[in-house]
């Protein structure tokens, strides 16, 4: 008997939680990956070359030499800071433009604009080369800080991870706190459910849900004395692409995670994490390698999650949502996003509540 319920693709066919916002910072790259020479990158479905011209100053021009369409992040900085196209050897400056065609005469001003590449804002900051998504426009502001990345009482960790989702879903994965209970199980709460409440407020150009009550992840939940180990946890959105996780526990035990993430295109996207932690009492470094296990174990499992969840959507050609509560990042992500991507105020809705949860 057929079964037109089933077969029938879902009546939200089409729907995709995808947006473009050019207008915003997203990493490029690491700046000691600039060490070895250009690299390629791929950002809002756009091919960029990044490098360091003569002076150490990042740049991102398209990935394109316009003589012959010959990739120049395949080329090198000659001596005077230009980058070189592998092809012919056109050389290009850091705004774009083509300073020299080997065969002929110094170009014109108007030459050099004529031939120019496409270029767009960097800011190396903390770490990172910030690529501004817009191409030929000025940045506005700057890139979200990355707290405690050069305290040196902080043990800090770095990875970076392709996730084959789009830019919502892998920035929803990084802030909710129910789907730890099941990937996560074992490494990552999976216990006996506690209690807990959750506030969610506003901050500047992003979100943020106070979670109290919790009780510690690790370590003893119970001081010297028998007295309960206080654990404070944040989570955090910043518009368009960062995610960030604090717990504070006792007063004295501290992380803080941040995540930034760049669209590859609509469902790739290239997440960093930059995990800083303060260990009272512990020498950082005897933990490291049991810290880059167990971060790598819990990165792969939201690889493999996410990556499921696309291949599902792509096989019903289309996303269906029913959202609860305990949803508290993920739809106000979302409405963020599509507010920016339309050019509307991304904060203008009210979104301050408190929910009891279990967790």
């Amino acid at each position: 008997m057929e079964r037109a319920d089933v077969l029938q693709p879902p009546k939200n066919k089409g729907h995709r939680s995808v947006v473009s916002i050019p207008d915003a910072w997203y990493p490029g790259c690491r700046s000691e990956e600039l060490a070895e020479g250009p690299v390629a990158r791929t950002l809002l479905g756009t091919p960029l070359a990044i490098y360091r011209d003569g002076d150490g100053a990042a740049g991102a021009l398209l990935d394109r030499c316009p003589h012959r369409n010959v990739a120049l992040s395949g080329g090198a900085v000659d001596e005077r800071g230009w980058l070189t196209c592998p092809y012919h050897g056109w050389r290009f400056d850091r705004t774009g433009g083509c300073r020299d065609v080997p065969g002929l005469p110094p170009p014109s001003d108007t030459e050099v604009q004529e031939r120019a590449v496409p270029s767009h804002a960097v800011h190396e900051q903390d770490g990172f080369v910030w690529v501004w998504g817009r191409p030929d426009a000025p940045p506005k502001g700057r890139p979200v800080r990355i707290p405690h990345v050069d305290d040196p009482s902080y043990l800090v960790i770095q990875r970076e991870y392709l996730f084959e989702a789009s830019l919502h879903a892998a920035l929803e994965n990084a802030l909710d706190v129910p789907h730890t209970a099941f990937v996560h199980r074992g490494d990552f709460r999976g216990g006996p459910r506690q209690p807990v409440t959750a506030i969610r407020r506003r901050i500047e150009n992003g979100i943020e849900v106070e979670y109290q009550g919790e009780p510690p992840l690790a370590g003893p939940s119970h001081d010297e004395e028998g007295r309960p180990i206080v654990q404070q946890h944040w989570d955090r959105f910043f518009l368009p692409s960062v995610a960030q996780v604090e717990y504070l526990t006792g007063g004295e035990r501290h992380l803080v995670t941040t995540f930034p993430h760049a669209p590859i295109d609509d469902y790739r996207t290239r997440g960093y994490l930059v995990t800083c932690w303060r260990l009272p009492g512990v020498e950082p470094e005897s933990v490291r390698p049991a810290l880059e296990k167990y971060l790598d174990d819990l990165l792969a499992q939201d690889v493999a999650i996410l990556a499921r969840q696309t291949e599902n959507i792509r096989r019903f050609g289309g996303e269906t949502y029913r959202s609860t509560d305990l949803d508290l990042m993920g739809p106000e992500i979302w409405r963020m996003l599509r507010q920016a991507e339309r050019g509307l105020d991304p904060s203008a809705a009210d979104i301050a509540c408190t929910v009891e949860l279990t967790v």
